[in-house]
């Protein structure tokens, strides 16, 4: 059996919750792909076409990789998935915000409240990045280490 220290502990429940965060994110979408296109389209960066296939895509991507976090065998490349969704995310909401969007981010389902105000989407996305980077960031150092022959 391993031993858990406090940092160890801190991270497996930072990895919990950011697992958490996008399995509820996730399953609104996969239930209703069509109004999660419309959140899509609001931000008026690409077509309704393209939009539908991210409504069908992203959610499926979100689902895998917020259950990949917690499968030693993935934890890795879902850590780095789920980094590069949350830098995508937060420049979404960035260019929305500059460009004085009112819409629904759709970012846990189409009923999400309208609002002008993107500091908690961002702020929460800022949060969840940096949850990740350190769990990618020890998983490398302990698979580094589980590598490394000791004299």
């Amino acid at each position: 059996m391993t031993k858990i220290n406090s940092s160890g502990l801190i991270l497996l429940i930072a990895r919990l919750a950011v697992a958490a965060t996008f399995l509820m994110a996730a399953l609104p979408k996969l239930q209703a792909p069509l109004e999660f296109a419309e959140s899509v389209s609001a931000f008026q960066l690409i077509g309704p076409v393209a939009s539908l296939w991210v409504a069908i895509t992203l959610p499926w991507l979100e689902l895998i990789s917020g259950i990949g976090l917690v499968i030693p065998q993935i934890r890795r490349s879902s850590a780095f998935i789920i980094s590069l969704l949350l830098l995508l995310f937060i420049g979404l909401h960035v260019s929305a915000w500059n460009r004085g969007l009112d819409i629904s981010c759709g970012c846990f389902g189409a009923h999400e409240d309208l609002t002008a105000d993107y500091t908690w989407p961002i702020l929460r996305n800022v949060i969840l990045l940096c949850a990740t980077i350190a769990i990618a960031i020890r998983d490398f150092r302990h698979h580094s280490r589980l590598k490394t022959p000791k004299a």
